[in-house]
């Protein structure tokens, strides 16, 4: 297990290397977390919140950036210098090397001078929206206009989407030295037990695919901060109760309308916030 960054105005208040945040009632001192902290936000659509108003001005339409995703909710509350690159469909190549819809890749935004990264990424590596869309597409009217779905592919993709995320932090770490680092997961999806539910069509065999791709991508998530030294925020398990099918969702339905589907909403977003400002007031301040 790796070792926490120092930092420039963090002090740690836990002995842990990695720490990790799930859904347990919050009670720390939000003013503990000190204002004008630089951060910088990376990752794909589930960071990125696109559907949810407003959209933010001056940034590509297809990267679905929204001004109420969690890094600008997190922003706001605690006075930081916010730096957004999310953009849907990101892979960790996006990240680290490629030009996605023309922007530079995403890591070039970390700077020395960083105190804050946040990072959701893996989720496009291993095809999971692209998968449970396509099997959800399968149970509509034109079942022969659905994407196909490859699972052996999926299977050899999430065998080293661990490794992709590590290098991601890694890079991560070596641009920003002194910064915390966030790995934040992906929210569920799809209930983990029983059947699915009206807006939700996949039937048994589809389901049991969908909760072994994210209990997979969900620990190869783990084990990456854990091996990284960053500190993994578990929106997972912290909305496995407020999956598509939830009285209370944190996530879409397949086909919402005006809305993406099978992403998250307003609540789900501010839940991931709430998940992220515990973390920070983890770590006390230096300055």
């Amino acid at each position: 297990m790796g070792v926490l960054p120092t930092g420039r105005r963090w002090g740690v208040a836990v002995a842990a290397a990695a720490l990790v945040l799930s859904a347990q009632p919050a009670h720390a001192a939000e003013a503990s977390i000190p204002a004008g902290l630089k951060y910088v936000a990376l990752g794909s659509s589930f960071a990125a919140g696109p559907g949810i108003p407003s959209p933010q001005p001056g940034t590509p339409a297809a990267c679905g950036r929204s001004t109420n995703n969690y890094a600008s909710l997190v922003a706001r509350e605690h006075a930081m210098e916010l730096t957004d690159v999310t953009c849907g469909g990101a892979t960790t190549a996006d990240v680290l090397t490629n030009r996605q819809n023309g922007l530079p890749p995403q890591v070039e935004a970390v700077t020395a001078d960083a105190d804050l990264v946040s990072v959701t990424i893996g989720g496009n590596d291993v095809n999971y929206l692209g998968s449970i869309g396509a099997l959800s597409c399968r149970h509509g009217a034109t079942p022969e206009n659905c994407g196909t779905v490859d699972r052996d592919d999926i299977d050899r993709k999430l065998d080293v989407v661990g490794e992709r995320i590590k290098n991601v932090v890694n890079a991560v770490h070596d641009r920003a030295p002194d910064a915390r680092v966030l790995v934040v997961d992906y929210l569920t999806i799809v209930p983990g037990t029983g059947d699915a539910c009206t807006g939700v069509p996949l039937d048994a065999d589809d389901l049991a695919f969908e909760r072994g791709l994210a209990s997979r991508l969900a620990a190869a998530t783990r084990q990456a901060a854990a091996q990284t030294g960053a500190t993994l925020v578990d929106a997972a398990a912290a909305g496995a109760w407020h999956h598509a099918c939830a009285d209370r969702p944190w996530i879409e339905k397949y086909a919402p309308t005006g809305r993406v589907g099978y992403h998250p909403n307003e609540a789900g977003m501010a839940a991931v916030a709430r998940l992220i400002g515990r973390a920070l007031c983890a770590f006390s301040p230096t300055r």
